[in-house]
């Protein structure tokens, strides 16, 4: 497996920014869960079946639709903050058009957040804290449409679901 490096520009706050992420390709997938906790990985299987990527084709159009919406973002406090607004809008975008998603969709979509976070500088142990607790937060926030599986069982009451709560007992 080789890793490619992909430049992101976009214009937030008026000024151009590049974003440059880095991750594992091979045979036109790429590995997007550099920040996932393992528990969320694996679950009951293999940690080497469970890791999860996307087409490179999806990556990019993932990746890009979240920096889309960070420059559409007039004002935030922080620049953490202005990456969820973007996580947040690339969800309900996809709750708008699907009235659901599946967690590994939402898992897909905070893994192009962590590695835009890593390409703006974030420290990496800093986005390990955070990847588990926006996870939960969009699962709470939409607990009737986040599915465990595309066969429709809810991901209120499943094995992730309990394993999420575990990852961010405080």
């Amino acid at each position: 497996m080789e890793t490619i490096k992909l430049n992101f520009d976009a214009e937030i706050l008026g000024q151009p920014r590049t974003f440059i992420v880095e991750v594992p390709y091979q045979d036109g997938l790429v590995a997007t869960s550099e920040f996932c906790p393992t528990e969320l990985l694996s679950g009951a299987v293999d940690l080497m079946a469970a890791i999860r990527g996307e087409t490179l084709d999806k990556f990019i159009s993932d990746c890009r639709m979240q920096l889309l919406a960070m420059s559409r973002i007039p004002e935030a406090e922080t620049e953490l903050d202005r990456h969820i607004g973007g996580l947040m809008a690339v969800v309900m975008s996809h709750l708008s058009q699907y009235k659901q998603i599946v967690f590994g969709d939402v898992l897909s979509y905070i893994d192009c957040f962590s590695l835009l976070l890593k390409a703006s500088g974030f420290d990496s142990s800093e986005i390990l804290a955070i990847y588990p607790r926006v996870t939960r937060t969009i699962t709470d926030l939409y607990p009737d449409h986040v599915y465990s599986s595309a066969n429709g069982s809810p991901f209120i009451g499943s094995h992730s679901k309990k394993i999420l709560d575990n990852l961010t007992r405080i």
